[in-house]
């Protein structure tokens, strides 16, 4: 992986590029757009220009408030990415995943439907949760997206925030003959070497209007990169017991007295991840007009991908440093503070301070790997039959089948440098494990602090150079998890409309009726533990050793660690590794560290663990195991109206009531935490071990609900239109949420106070089968002015009030038993809990024009701006009737939102050349609160609120016209690597650092 000095080259390719196609622009000619309807039918229009006009005419002609995104050319989305695409509309915010677009939320809410050509779709990422995920669908594949804010009673149900429409070719809207294209194109990212490809093709033939067929094929084979620094809080303070070097003096003040909250918990760490994806998807229609008035629809979605990421991670605090790194560099450097910066955190948590930077004292390293291996598809048909002879009756018939299925595989490897003294037989001696390792002893110092875009951590050249050698190191653990998951999906549908053309009045009806069956599926990979009859998940040595004197556990009574343990150096694993330079955009890290390259072992990581242990065995994890069965049944009716008020004004829209019946059958598995399988050599812990399988527990739930909606427009002489709405939604909970099983954690033993038991920590019940869905009651209110067609100046306000939603309450249960089964002191509790009363509001202001009217260059340029004020309110808690607020005493907002939100285009186009540049800014964006045992909650709080602090991203693209045939293009994504950054409570106490490289995408595109 290539270091960050050599990112200049990807931006003067860039710069370079952009410089020669410009050299092409000539005379300016205007684009000929058609306005498309906001309805199925595809027109093409040309560039960027005709995108502009042609989203504008679908926004003027919807009785709804809409947004559109329409294709400047057959399979051409302005932006990599269906979600980079969105981010440009007004009220949209995106998440992102090793740089490129992916999760949506609509106006504050990420409880968004998608759907395709306007009925339910499934692709593989969005098969447990009810947000939106276009990661494996390739933009090439849709020709427009519609974004409904205000919804009618004939959409389908599901979008809290809104619904996202996409829409693919209609054949019979092709020009008559056959027309096609293909394009190819490379991509360069900032973090690596080597090129991505993709290869888009698209062919129709259109009969003559009688019947025609499209296909499309899209191929894409990319690498990308993406770095993390993250921290995890933990206590140190000034006078305890019970860490080395106590009654140290920190901070340099007059006391002794004092603790803080420190980023040098067990899982700080840096981090970097290569994301190998190959993506395929298909897209073919059929279309044909048959006798007397009817059309017939049938449309194949498919869409496959497989990924592979591999990562590598140090950790901060080596490998038992932790807390007693600060005192200990203290006691070794007297009269020196070894905090270099800390702040005041006595107002928001139990702690008098917390530290942004810090010198510390280690003995060793504790390094690791993962891959992630993630396989999906996703089969999507339609087969629609439309009736229409221009009567006042028309309608259609529908049926869609939806097919996916997800395997996810996580393998994580864990090594370390540290002494380890274990007995390795039956009566034998102890003996140290890791010959090689460099001595554990508190001497080697650290420093580290938290900058404003990446984290500084320097271990010095000596513990470098000891741990630059395989000898120092063995495999501490490794473990393999699995998660298979599939989803099958019919609808039946149909639709009516009566039109009273003469009297102003139409009314639209139709029912419909899904069926979904998703089972998810989780194992866990058990291999031989070296006692008959035993096996083990993590080959942790030693581990089952601690655990000995458990009485509950299948450990209990073991003398000797009977796992073979394999060092770096070893014969069986030094074919597998390789030496790692780079753990990500930190500051002052240099070191070269020897580690198992997840790249060797390839796509069988089963086989890897058999080499090492024997071979193992995929073991179900029942608790996070379920099935869940929902069936719809819906009707709805819609009264649609125009009627003149005065020759000024023209009052219009639609009222309507959507009826839908939801029947969900929630499977799960009774587990016991103190009833563990006896196959699995453990103690009483279930992440070492696995839950006995008690059975089903089948629970069923059965909600009506009616779900109102109105849209008036207002037409104010033909330049404006106000429009007003009212809707009712409901969303499906994240189907974890209803199926997953409760987990109990327990601590180890405590031999220093001579206890025999493990003390229960905490209890997670992630699911609950009964839990609501998500409700709320939405009203906007929108004014448009169009002083032409290629003119749009817009303002709205909305208010949600979100009436049911789910967060995660922490809290304690006094009454959870230890492991021996006694009462002691219970345990923390993270339950999914049931919210009411959270709420979102804002404004929103648009702007788009073609500057046409301009002289000379100027006319041909255009710009869009957008902003979004969008603040939001958690609610209460409906069992306590408590406000949720965060620990700094402000009411904790509501999901992943940012309070401003700008984005502006700017672009030009003339008879051969255009170009586009896109900046999107977020301010600060909530995520969540963290509750942590070292700053436990305050009684009136939640946790510490966690933010990601504001962003800005920068997109560009170009293109040129060789003739009308064909075309080459320059795209840049992500231009200055905006690096996110999450703080906690405070904005200098950054908690995670993300680093996203650049990408530079060069093209070519033919068509016919």
């Amino acid at each position: 992986m290539k270091r960050h000095f050599k990112r200049q080259t990807a931006l003067l390719t860039a710069v370079s590029a952009l410089a020669i196609l410009s050299a092409g622009a000539t005379r300016a000619q205007d684009a000929t757009a058609a306005a498309p309807p906001a309805d199925d039918s595809v027109v093409v229009v040309r560039g960027v220009r005709g995108s502009q006009e042609a989203a504008i005419s679908i926004k003027r002609k919807s009785a709804e408030i809409v947004d559109s995104i329409v294709a400047t050319d057959i399979g051409k989305l302005p932006d990599v990415t269906i979600t980079d695409s969105l981010q440009r509309v007004t009220g949209i915010q995106i998440s992102r995943s090793a740089g490129e677009g992916a999760g949506v939320s609509v106006r504050g809410a990420p409880q968004v439907l998608a759907t395709l050509n306007g009925e339910r779709f499934i692709t593989a990422e969005n098969l447990l949760s009810s947000s939106v995920s276009f990661n494996d669908v390739p933009s090439s594949m849709v020709t427009g997206v519609n974004v409904y804010k205000s919804q009618h009673a004939g959409l389908t149900d599901g979008g809290l925030g809104g619904l996202i429409d996409l829409r693919t070719t209609r054949a019979l809207k092709l020009k008559n003959g056959l027309t096609g294209g293909v394009s190819a194109q490379a991509s360069y990212g900032s973090f690596l070497d080597g090129a991505d490809t993709r290869v888009d093709a698209t062919v129709g033939y259109n009969w003559d209007k009688r019947f025609a067929m499209s296909l499309g094929v899209s191929l894409n084979d990319s690498t990308s990169a993406g770095s993390q620094q993250f921290v995890d809080p933990d206590l140190v303070d000034e006078y305890s017991t019970w860490i080395a070097n106590p009654t140290q003096n920190l901070n340099g003040d007059s006391d002794k007295t004092d603790d803080y909250i420190a980023p040098i918990g067990w899982n700080t760490n840096v981090n970097s991840r290569q994301y190998d994806r190959k993506r395929i998807g298909v897209v073919y229609n059929f279309n044909a007009n048959l006798a007397d008035g009817f059309e017939l629809i049938a449309d194949v979605v498919y869409n496959k991908a497989e990924e592979a990421q591999h990562g590598q991670q140090l950790f901060v605090n080596g490998n038992f440093g932790g807390r007693g790194s600060l005192p200990a560099w203290a006691a070794a450097n007297p009269g020196k503070a070894a905090i270099t910066g800390f702040g005041v955190a006595s107002d928001q948590t139990n702690r008098g301070f917390y530290i942004t930077g810090l010198h510390g004292l280690t003995n060793g390293l504790r390094a690791g790997v993962q891959s992630t291996y993630r396989d999906t598809d996703a089969l999507n048909t339609n087969l629609e039959l439309r009736y229409d002879q221009g009567g006042a009756f028309t309608g259609s018939v529908r049926w869609v089948h939806a097919d996916a299925n997800r395997s996810l595989k996580n393998l994580t490897v864990a090594n370390q440098t540290d002494t380890r003294m274990l007995v390795r037989s039956l009566g034998g001696t102890a003996e140290n494990i890791n010959p090689g390792s460099i001595p554990t002893t508190l001497s080697y110092a650290y420093d580290m602090r938290l900058d404003d875009s990446q984290m500084y951590f320097n271990i010095g050249s000596v513990l470098a150079g000891l741990a630059s050698n395989p000898a120092a190191w063995y495999q501490h653990s490794s473990w393999l998890e699995r998660n298979e998951t599939e989803l099958t999906m019919d609808v039946l549908r149909a639709d009516g409309k009566l039109d009273f053309v003469d009297n102003g009045f139409s009314f639209e009806f139709g029912a419909r009726y899904s069926k979904r069956d998703m089972s998810e599926s989780r194992d866990d990979y058990f291999s031989p533990s070296g006692i008959p009859g035993l096996l083990n998940k993590y080959g942790e040595a030693g581990y089952a050793l601690g655990q000995a004197s458990t009485p509950r556990g299948t450990a209990f009574g073991l003398t000797y660690d009977p796992l073979p343990v394999y060092g770096l150096d070893s014969s069986t694993l030094s074919p597998y590794v390789s030496k790692i330079d780079y753990f990500g955009e930190v500051g002052g890290l240099n070191v070269t560290l020897p580690l198992v390259d997840t790249r060797a072992i390839g796509t069988n990581p089963e086989a890897w663990r058999d080499l090492l242990y024997g071979k193992g065995k995929y073991i179900n994890a029942p608790d996070r195991t379920y099935q869940i069965s929902e069936q719809q049944t819906s009707a709805y009716f819609k009264m649609n109206f125009e009627a003149p008020l005065s020759d000024l004004v023209t009052f219009s829209g639609n009222l309507g009531v959507r009826v839908v019946n939801t029947k969900l059958e929630v499977t799960q598995n009774v587990t016991n935490p103190l009833q563990l399988r006896q196959d699995i050599l453990a103690g009483v812990d279930p992440n070492h071990t696995a839950y006995v399988d008690l059975g089903d527990k089948v629970t069923e739930t059965d909600r009506t609900v009616a779900l109102p909606s109105v849209n008036l427009n207002f037409d104010i002489g033909s330049d404006w239109r106000v429009k007003a709405a009212y809707t009712e939604t409901q969303a499906l909970q994240d189907l974890p949420n209803l199926g997953q099983g409760e987990i109990t954690y327990y601590n180890g033993e405590d031999t220093s106070a001579g206890e025999t038991f493990q003390r229960v920590s905490s209890v997670n019940k992630t699911g609950n089968p009964k839990l609501d869905p998500w409700f709320a009651r939405s009203a906007s209110l929108a004014v448009e002015w169009y002083p032409t067609r290629d003119t749009l100046v817009s303002f709205g306000v909305f208010n949600n009030q979100i009436e049911s939603y789910t967060y995660n309450a922490v809290g304690t249960d006094p009454t959870v038993k230890d492991a021996d089964g006694v009462v002691r002191r219970g345990a923390t509790t993270n339950t999914i809990s049931q919210g009411e009363g959270a709420s979102y509001h804002g404004f929103e202001f648009g702007y788009q024009q073609s500057f046409k009217f301009l002289p000379g260059f100027w006319s041909n340029t255009g710009a869009t701006f957008n902003y979004t004020f969008s603040p939001s309110q958690g609610g209460i808690d409906p069992g306590t009737g408590a406000t949720l607020y965060l620990n700094d005493g402000s009411k904790s907002p509501f999901n992943n939102t940012a309070e401003n939100q700008f984005n502006a285009v700017v672009w030009y186009q003339d008879d051969k050349f255009q170009a586009r540049v896109a900046v999107n800014y977020l301010d600060k964006t909530y995520q969540g609160s963290m509750a942590h045992w070292s700053f436990a909650p305050k009684t009136t709080g939640i946790g510490l609120g966690t933010y990601y602090a504001p962003q800005t991203y920068i997109d560009a693209s170009a293109s040129y016209d060789i003739n009308d045939s064909f075309q080459v293009y320059i795209q840049g994504s992500n231009l200055t690597e905006e690096a996110p950054v999450r703080y906690a409570g405070w904005e200098d106490f950054n908690v995670e650092y993300n680093q996203f490289e650049r990408v530079v995408t060069v093209g070519v595109r033919a068509k016919f």
